[in-house]
């Protein structure tokens, strides 16, 4: 788990808060300019450029970075058309949003005198955070973010033969590779249509896609689509996310991927012109389908990266090339951008690995393709430079609720004085033992005051909490070191340890089974009916769909004596009965057995509503024994009752499908029925999905079978990692065994094998132990230069400001020559493609305020991640 931004900029402010910034950080800025009340209005106002405005109330020592950062990203974007402002409301109170609560957690960016967003300050931490973010507002109509595969589907369906379209996928946005691909965006919007998405679903189905990356690059090649039903050619870009790199790519995109025949053309020229790479395919009359197969390979794969040139040796003067002595045709040769000199293959075999070789040689960084777009191995991850990414999806949820309060109204907090005394005095009392900082904690207290809640609804109130961080003793003496656990207290019982799901439902489920007596003692032929069909006692049927009956006549004492302990045992999951003497024979004859015996009650199976359950000579056999025949024939398999099939440790026979009453869901049905399954378990799941959403029926099967069919069979063996697939291309009841026959009996190949990769953590952990040391460093560092300001206030001061002026003064860091360089395109062709301003849009000039920031919200607001 990663710790959120905010989590880090509280803990560095709360350490900053002692020492105060001197106001001559913020006077010395350079290019941001300072605003007050008489050129406030016009600076927001202006149409000639886009306004970005920060509202300074509190000067402390955590804002210093911040100010560093902002003045170099005012200074690089220039060049976009964009300024940077501030207002310090400490000297100029009651301008622009100086009164609003929180403006100084925001930056706020104006587009014709329209507040366009409010960006969060902690999303602008960084050159590459504020200039990315600040780009997406630039270019809101040229940059669309898209949150589902359906919106990504429509806008390419929407270019076909009009225009290609390039798709990115951002993991989170404000970071370097977001910042080099709005760059791009803006020099490149002219010639394509750009989208954007950080949602991983969107890119799953593309080419090449590798969920270990950070960032991706597709280009559709819509434009000479003319057909609606016919799909774009789809390529990946494969270099590293660099300015230049990317430069290239879309460079080489204007040029012809292939120049066939090397003499009837000059196209060959524009490569070395454009500093392209080049890959020669030299070839004969007798090679010529070969030649043709790896240029058809090589121009699909390595789009935007090379040019492809073939020379046919018989038609071509040869003395300008040196071939090998020992080859043969085809015959591949790599130029290197810029370059004269040709790399001949040596392993003709292996023409892939060569082009492979050589284009990582020729990357920027001397790494392979994918290094800069791929997660950093841990032993080389640099805490400093990296952006945070959040890959919890649970701490995630909870930073999206950290301002969604919610009632515990019911849901007592216990201390070291209350704990004991409710333990003793209630008949029964279910305690969660937390700790308040956790994610997965907090989500814990919410769902379990829900079920408070709903539990109170009925007077019932038997739940309650411990926060363990506080209650350290509490905790301590109850032995508690998992957290979150859930305890269950009864009156003169030992307490036990709730196991089940963690949700509402499960909690009341098991609040209000641990509130009935189990077993449940049955006097009538009635109540026996009445408690199978779940109306006895109680509504208990709205909580569950089991039922449990045991009949024993008085000479069955040990049978009695163990159901009676296995019903204990099963107290809060399953709810039992228990009959005797002439109403239990007339029990047992209906099913057709002889006293005594055991029923389960299933409403939940339409195949077996009702099964037999084998008598068991000691607790435990009899608790597994109701537990196998309570499970229902064939179910469909979900995360709540995967665990219990996982336990079983039998072969999964899984159906994929969208309707329950297909062929293939009745002949599974016939199977189950008649319990010719082979010791294995059935079950289906279901891969009917809401629009733009893959449900997780889809995501597994995809997962198995790269191109599935509307409905299939896998067998999947988590034993063994064996998983079987059924191919025949018609199913009846009679195929479907003699398939199953062969692979229980290992008669028939396995179709792929479950990866034995290890379970590590996406993404390196913090290190906290080094955290907290370096920042008592410096904490030790700011209180000396603190002693050192109180003797020479002003020695501080004009270091300060000189170690500031220096940093802007020094053109030879990364930033300036970034600046350069974009100053320098700027005056190249590539910007001359457009006569008008990007801020000069007259239908945004024309909307209201309102329609405006509404259309940014929908587009910019919900695509933004907050890191």
């Amino acid at each position: 788990m990663r710790p959120t931004r905010l989590l880090m900029v509280a803990v560095v402010a709360a350490v900053a808060a002692l020492f105060g910034v001197k106001a001559s950080l913020v006077d010395k800025l350079i290019y941001v300019e300072k605003l007050n009340g008489e050129n406030y209005k016009d600076f927001v106002n202006s149409v000639d450029h886009l306004a970005v405005v920060y509202f300074l109330k509190h000067s402390t020592s955590s804002m210093s970075n911040f100010f560093k950062e902002f003045e170099k990203s005012a200074a690089i974007m220039t060049i976009y058309e964009t300024k940077f402002g501030i207002v310090n409301c400490q000297t100029n109170p009651g301008i622009g949003h100086c009164d609003d609560k929180s403006s100084e957690e925001q930056v706020y960016i104006y587009r014709n005198g329209h507040l366009t967003i409010k960006v969060s300050l902690h999303s602008m931490f960084s050159v590459d955070s504020i200039i990315s973010n600040v780009l997406q507002v630039v270019l809101l109509y040229e940059a669309l973010i898209l949150q589902s595969i359906e919106e990504k589907d429509n806008f390419i369906a929407e270019n076909r033969g009009f225009s290609d379209v390039v798709f990115s996928y951002q993991k989170a946005l404000g970071t370097y590779d977001h910042r080099i691909l709005m760059e791009a965006i803006f020099v490149y919007h002219h010639s394509y249509k750009f989208a954007l998405s950080n949602e991983q679903k969107t890119v799953e189905d593309l080419p090449h896609y590798s969920s270990a990356e950070l960032s991706g690059i597709w280009l559709f090649r819509c434009k000479s689509v003319t057909q609606q039903d016919q799909n774009c050619p789809v390529y990946k870009f494969r270099g590293p996310m660099e300015r230049a790199n990317l430069s290239k790519f879309f460079q080489a995109l204007e040029l012809p991927t292939l120049v066939h025949d090397l003499g009837k053309s000059n196209d060959s020229d524009l490569f070395r012109e454009s500093e392209i790479n080049v890959l020669y395919v030299f070839y004969d009359g007798n090679v010529e389908n070969a030649a043709k197969d790896l240029i058809e390979e090589f121009s699909s794969n390595y789009i935007g990266l090379m040019g492809i040139v073939t020379v046919n040796v018989n038609a071509v003067d040869m003395t300008n090339y040196t071939l090998p002595k020992s080859h043969r045709l085809p015959l591949l040769a790599f130029q290197s951008g810029g370059t004269n000199d040709l790399v001949y293959i040596e392993d003709q075999d292996a023409p892939a690995n060569f082009v492979e070789k050589m284009l990582n040689m020729t990357s920027s960084d001397g790494e392979p393709h994918s290094s800069n777009m791929t997660e950093t191995p841990e032993d080389e991850y640099d805490l400093e430079s990296e952006i945070e990414v959040q890959d919890d999806v649970v701490a995630k949820l909870v930073f999206e609720l950290r301002d969604v309060t919610f009632a515990r109204t019911h849901l007592p907090a216990l201390t070291d004085k209350s704990f004991y005394s409710e333990v003793n005095e209630r008949s029964l009392l279910i305690v969660l033992f937390y700790l308040d900082f956790d994610a997965r904690n907090q989500i814990v207290v919410r769902l379990f005051a829900k079920a408070a809640d709903v539990l109170a609804k009925d007077d019932q109130f038997p739940l309650a909490t411990v926060e363990c961080f506080d209650w350290t003793d509490v905790c301590g003496k109850a032995n508690i070191s998992i957290y979150p656990t859930i305890r269950i207290y009864r009156s003169n019982m030992e307490p036990v340890l709730y196991d089940g799901p963690l949700s509402v439902n499960s909690f009341v489920t098991a609040a209000k089974l641990h509130m009935m007596d189990n077993p449940v003692a049955l006097s009538t032929t009635e109540e026996v009916l009445s408690f199978v069909e779940g109306d006895f006692p109680g509504e208990i049927k709205s909580h569950t769909n089991v039922a449990v009956v045991g009949a024993f006549r008085i000479e069955h004492m040990n049978y009695e004596k163990t159901f009676r302990m296995a019903a204990k045992e099963l107290q809060g999951r399953y709810l039992c009965g228990i009959v005797k003497d002439n109403i239990a024979e007339s029990i047992c004859k209906t099913r057709g057995f002889k006293a005594p015996c055991i029923i389960a009650s299933k409403r939940h199976d339409h195949l077996e509503p009702v099964a037999m359950v084998k008598l068991g000579t000691s607790v435990n056999e009899l608790v597994g024994n109701i537990e196998s025949a309570i499970l229902p024939l064939l179910t469909e398999l979900t995360s709540e009752n995967f665990p219990v099939y996982f336990a079983m440790k039998k072969p999964l026979l899984i159906l994929f499908t969208a309707n329950t009453d297909s062929t293939y869901y009745h002949v599974i049905s016939a199977m189950a029925s008649e319990g010719t399954q082979h010791d294995v378990a059935l079950l289906w799941m279901n891969i009917s999905s809401p629009a733009g959403k893959l449900s997780p029926g889809e995501q597994i099967l995809h997962h198995h079978v790269k191109e599935p069919n509307q409905e299939e069979i896998l067998v999947i063996n988590h034993a063994t990692g064996q998983v079987h697939r059924f191919t025949e291309s018609k199913i009846s009841k009679e195929s479907a065994l003699m398939w199953l026959n062969k692979v229980t009996g290992g008669s028939i190949e396995t179709t792929i094998r479950l990866s034995q990769e290890d379970w590590k953590p996406r993404v390196p952990a913090f290190d906290f132990l080094k955290m907290m040391d370096e920042d008592a460093v410096t904490r030790a560092e700011h209180e000396t230069l603190n002693r050192q300001s109180e003797r020479d206030e002003d020695f501080y001061d004009e270091e300060s400001d000189e170690a500031f002026m220096m940093e802007n003064e020094m053109r030879g860091n990364l930033e300036d020559e970034i600046q350069v360089e974009l100053e320098q395109l700027k005056y190249s062709r590539l910007y001359q493609k457009s006569p008008k301003k990007l801020i000069h849009r007259p239908e945004l000039a024309s909307q209201s305020p309102n329609d405006s920031e509404d259309k940014v919200r929908s587009g910019v607001a919900l695509g933004h991640t907050e890191l």
